[in-house]
């Protein structure tokens, strides 16, 4: 399967989540602070996406939320991944233009192959 379809348009950070959480439980970021025991402060920075979700935000939420520890380190997790798909999708490619003789455009097709380059003869 190609990479490309994989590669997301855009990484949602696990802050959106709680976002999502707190609109639906109809719950202010003060009052979750309150009942998972995290400053205010790091969950405004959390749910703005500019801080990731560590081990122990991640048990505070699942007390407070009720949403396995798990779900929240795999969002970070693949928010990362996103991340990092994202911007290596994005890096520019390089392209070589060659003369070769014909009698030996066979050696550039299997190069070509061996290590992935695109080949356009």
């Amino acid at each position: 399967m190609n990479k490309e379809m994989n590669t997301p348009f855009m990484a949602t950070h696990p802050g959106e989540m709680i976002k999502d959480e707190l609109l639906e439980r109809k719950m202010t970021q003060k009052e979750l602070a309150e009942k998972s025991g995290i400053k205010t402060s790091v969950l405004c920075e959390i749910i703005n996406g500019k801080r990731a979700i560590s081990v122990n935000v991640a048990q505070a939420l699942e007390k407070a939320l009720d949403i396995p520890i798990e779900i929240w380190l795999n969002m970070q997790t693949q928010y990362k991944l996103d991340l990092a798909n994202i911007a290596r999708r994005n890096e520019p490619s390089q392209t070589v233009k060659l003369n070769i003789p014909v009698r030996d455009r066979h050696l550039l097709k299997e190069l070509a192959r061996k290590f992935g380059w695109v080949c356009m003869m």
